[in-house]
C-alpha cells in the first residue's frame, strides 16, 4: 500500500472526523491480522514522511502530522524490516 500518508489526511478531512491515533492502532491490527491469515499475504506498506520543515500553520496541518507520524511510529513496533529511502539511497533501520 501506498500513500498512507493522504489516506490519514482524507480522513482527518472528513465531515464530523474524530479520527486519532487509536483509530490508526486498529487499523494496523486489521492490516496485521490480514497478513496472518495466509502465508502468501504479504503486507508493504509505503509512506511519505512528512515530519521535516516547519511546523505548519493551520491547525489541521498539524494535526495530520502528528497522526501520521505517530501511525507510522505505531506501524514500526510491528514491522519485521523497516527501510528509509532518503534521495533514492536506501537505509535499512529495522
Amino acid at each position: 500500500m501506498e500513500g498512507v500518508e493522504q489516506w490519514i489526511k482524507e480522513k482527518i478531512n472528513e465531515k464530523d472526523s474524530t479520527f486519532n491515533r487509536d483509530d490508526g492502532r486498529v487499523l494496523i491490527k486489521k492490516w496485521l491480522h490480514w497478513e496472518k491469515q495466509d502465508e502468501n499475504h504479504k503486507l508493504i506498506i509505503i509512506g511519505t514522511d512528512i515530519s521535516k520543515g516547519i511546523v505548519p500553520m493551520k491547525r489541521s496541518d498539524r494535526q495530520w502530522r502528528d497522526l501520521t507520524g505517530w501511525f507510522y511510529q505505531d506501524l514500526v513496533k510491528h514491522c519485521k524490516r523497516f527501510d528509509i529511502i532518503w534521495y533514492g539511497i536506501n537505509k535499512r533501520l529495522k
